[in-house]
């Protein structure tokens, strides 16, 4: 049985004995485990689809692979990026940003990213070695930082935001977290093969399903506090329809690729499937 999870994550990093504002690094957090490696890639990026995205699509090219012999030029990563950048994501998160990290250090990256991750994988790499607990790299973390000649006290906190197990070789089943108005709990998807196309999913499919849903999600979320902000006397102004329509249409994109997803493999959901409409509704009306 394997097991993939994603883990949203936040760092508190505190001045000690100063009256000053908390910097505050955020990010999502997913390993993905190499051929003939013992030693893991790690990414963190921006957001949950797109750090799920790329790690599908890692995941979907590793398994032409049995040997991996340079894994920092393994693939082109920039190419593998940014083919999975689409033009909503570029115009309206252009701080969209990724980092890949292998023994600690990074072997791509794109766009700004708080240099804290850099560290805390540096110590990360240096525990899993040690065969320490997570714990010990953020102790590791605020001394590194006094070093600098920084006395800090790091807070973190971590919440698992997708998982997925194939703990049956018929049947792959991820869970979503929500965390949202009008729905906060779980999801859990099970996936397999229809008695029509008899294609049988795998890891990375699942990922990118999740993905789709994990953005329409929250493109239902923004849709609706939008529309809650539209003012009440008069039209909107035009960036504001211009905003509202491309978030529309990358929804019904999502709503379309979730479609085809269910048409080829068998998808039975627990409790139910999120409504995108109730949901956007539920924000505008919060």
């Amino acid at each position: 049985m394997t097991s993939i999870s994603l883990l949203r994550e936040k760092f508190t990093i505190r001045e000690i004995g100063l009256d000053s504002t908390p910097v505050i690094a955020l990010g999502n957090r997913l390993v993905i485990n190499l051929p003939n490696h013992s030693i893991p890639l790690v990414i963190r990026a921006h957001s949950m689809h797109m750090t799920l995205r790329l790690g599908a699509d890692i995941m979907r090219q590793l398994s032409f692979i049995n040997h991996v012999e340079n894994v920092e030029n393994l693939f082109n990563w920039e190419e593998m990026w940014t083919k999975l950048i689409t033009p909503y994501e570029q115009e309206a998160t252009p701080e969209t940003w990724i980092v890949i990290y292998y023994k600690g250090n990074p072997i791509y990256q794109d766009n700004f990213h708080h240099m804290f991750f850099d560290i805390i994988e540096q110590c990360e790499f240096k525990n899993n070695m040690a065969d320490s607990r997570y714990e010990k790299s953020i102790i590791m973390a605020q001394k590194a930082f006094q070093q600098l000649g920084r006395n800090v006290l790091i807070e973190e906190e971590s919440h698992v935001g997708f998982i997925l197990d194939n703990a049956s070789s018929e049947e792959l089943r991820f869970a979503i977290i929500l965390r949202m108005p009008g729905h906060k709990g779980t999801f859990i998807t099970r996936l397999s093969q229809n008695d029509e196309q008899k294609i049988r999913p795998n890891d990375f499919t699942a990922m990118m399903i999740a993905a789709s849903f994990i953005e329409a999600l929250n493109m239902s979320v923004r849709a609706g506090f939008m529309e809650k902000n539209f003012p009440t006397n008069r039209k909107p102004s035009y960036e504001q329809t211009k905003a509202h329509a491309n978030i529309i249409k990358r929804l019904k994109a999502l709503s379309i690729a979730i479609d085809q997803a269910e048409n080829k493999y068998s998808i039975l959901y627990r409790p139910e499937k999120p409504d995108f409409n109730a949901i956007q509704t539920a924000c505008k009306n919060s």
